[in-house]
């Protein structure tokens, strides 16, 4: 996929991207990654060829479908629980860029990295502390949530969640918005 320099000059390092100039900063890339699907926005892209200050250097010259899966391989041994990342070749005057996209499913409290959790703050990431951890844990439990709500379809925020659902299998909480989104802890 073709991207213009322009558009990831226009992007810079945020709260959810993240620019590595070489493939020799994964483990770096993946503390960022890691930060940035713990942060409520649950998401975040890394781009490796592109350095801190925008400037377009292309990954080193070798096999693209071999460090791709080196990628993905390093992805899912390292993540804990497994986030779920998709790996693109992006092509941006006339050199190839690596783009790591990845998400925190909403029924996870948080992913670690190697054993450690990070959170991103600004275009930094700092490694969470236990009280830090067991915190998002209670407050992303959607059973014992109290609110806000935000859906993640179409972003409406209530203050409390009074739905129930009566089935077979008994009462249980609805989370089901009405344009068909999910309402999840802000």
């Amino acid at each position: 996929m073709k991207i213009a320099s322009d558009e990831i000059r226009r992007l810079g390092e945020t709260q959810s991207v993240e620019f590595k100039k070489s493939l020799s900063l994964q483990k770096e890339a993946f503390e960022s990654l890691c930060g940035m699907v713990n942060t409520s926005n649950a998401k975040g892209k890394v781009i490796f060829g592109v350095t801190p200050d925008n400037s377009i250097c292309g990954i080193e010259p070798g096999n693209l479908d071999t460090a791709q899966k080196s990628l993905v391989q390093s992805i899912r041994n390292k993540f804990d629980p497994p986030i779920i990342c998709s790996v693109e070749i992006l092509e941006c005057d006339d050199k190839s860029l690596i783009l790591l996209q990845a998400e925190r499913n909403r029924e996870v409290a948080y992913h670690e990295y190697d054993g450690k959790a990070y959170i991103r703050e600004g275009s930094s990431n700092r490694q969470l502390s236990y009280a830090e951890k067991q915190q998002l844990m209670t407050s992303r439990n959607r059973d014992k949530h109290t609110g806000p709500w935000k859906c993640d379809r179409c972003g409406s925020v209530v203050g409390m969640l009074m739905s129930i659902v009566i089935s077979d299998q008994g009462v249980s909480k609805s989370y089901d918005c009405e344009c068909g989104g999910q309402y999840w802890p802000m």
